[in-house]
């Protein structure tokens, strides 16, 4: 996606959208909790009359304001956590009907890969598959701003609950990366360890669950094939409307651009194509008709990217520009003043000018 220009302090970076059903789920936590709901809402520019009936997606930067509120009301570090271990399979729609209903374990963090995108715009999820295990890679798609803590919170106590119902039990030996360097607040991690007990890897590049071969074989509980297939049926419909901004050559090449590793180049043209089994033109062909083109593509990517590091990464600008695979610093800086109308150290002093620490 193309990073937005907008750099106002309150608001978040990125056009990302959430389903309102978490939304609502926060509203119900936090009556839960006797806080403030109503003004919570009023201060993200919403009602409960509006909200509770809603059924399209929720900007990023409206969730974001409600979210705030919603920390500030309860005072809970572990507000997230709670939101995600609350959610009932329901809560995720299709997806979740698909992930209760699968063979194994592994093939309910298939469906997460492929139909996470249905609820929120926010992350990425990725199962890198070896023959020791997987690794499900949260990526973040976009700014989270001061919600960053929150949402992954959220994702971490959802996936354990998702888990736990997909297998009947807690999956144990499991290993967790955490992308913070500490436990944000000791009652944090009481909270977290009342719904996972294995290890977890602080400061890690990003939020990731580890499992073995054996882990990933754990048969699902309520297992249907029948069941699976007309829940991922629905998901695929979904995702084909869901993507009707952005087509689907768009998609395949933001898909390849993103699995590049840091300090590689960006794959060329050709390579996308070849990637997409076509020719260059036809490749670009297809792209003018989505009114986009390569280098479109490529620049959303590099802008995210970009934003993300500079704002929560320690790394010097050097640093950054060689990972993103700009050919030396001073491009870079023409490149980054050029999108945002601001040097890197200027961006990055914006970014950060009134972000607390988790």
């Amino acid at each position: 996606m193309t990073a937005s220009a907008e750099l106002g302090a309150t608001q978040p970076l990125g056009t990302a959208q959430v389903h309102p059903t978490y939304a609502r789920l926060l509203c119900m936590l936090l009556r839960s909790l006797g806080a403030d709901v109503e003004g919570s809402l009023a201060s993200a520019g919403l009602s409960w009359d509006e909200l509770s009936v809603r059924d399209q997606m929720l900007d990023f930067a409206v969730v974001h304001q409600l979210v705030l509120a919603a920390l500030a009301a309860s005072e809970r570090p572990a507000l997230g956590l709670d939101l995600g271990q609350m959610a009932q399979i329901s809560a995720h729609g299709a997806m979740g009907y698909a992930m209760v209903a699968s063979r194994d374990l592994r093939q309910a963090l298939e469906t997460v890969a492929r139909f996470a995108s249905l609820r929120n715009g926010l992350l990425r999820f990725e199962l890198q598959q070896g023959e020791a295990g997987a690794v499900l890679l949260v990526h973040e798609c976009c700014d989270l701003g001061h919600a960053r803590g929150f949402v992954l919170d959220m994702v971490l106590g959802t996936a354990l609950r998702l888990m736990e119902s997909v297998v009947g039990h807690r999956v144990q030996g499991m290993r967790i990366d955490w992308p913070f360097a500490q436990a944000p607040d000791p009652s944090w991690l009481a909270r977290l360890r009342q719904c996972f007990e294995g290890p977890i890897a602080f400061d890690a590049p990003l939020l990731a669950f580890h499992l073995s071969l054996v882990q990933l074989s754990l048969p699902c509980l309520t297992a249907d094939p029948r069941a699976f297939e007309a829940a991922r049926q629905d998901c695929e419909r979904e995702l084909a409307q869901a993507r009707g901004g952005q087509g689907p050559w768009a998609l395949r090449v933001q898909q390849l651009l993103l699995q590049r590793s840091p300090g590689e180049p960006f794959p060329g043209v050709a390579e996308a194509a070849a990637h997409c089994h076509v020719s260059v033109r036809t490749l670009i062909r297809h792209l003018r008709a989505e009114a986009c083109s390569y280098q479109s593509v490529l620049d959303g990517v590099r802008q995210e990217q970009t934003l993300r590091a500079l704002r929560q990464g320690k790394s010097s600008v050097e640093v950054i520009a060689a990972e993103l695979g700009f050919v030396d610093t001073s491009n870079f800086s023409r490149t980054v003043r050029r999108w945002f109308g601001l040097t890197p150290s200027a961006l990055r002093a914006r970014l950060r000018g009134d972000i607390a620490a988790q």
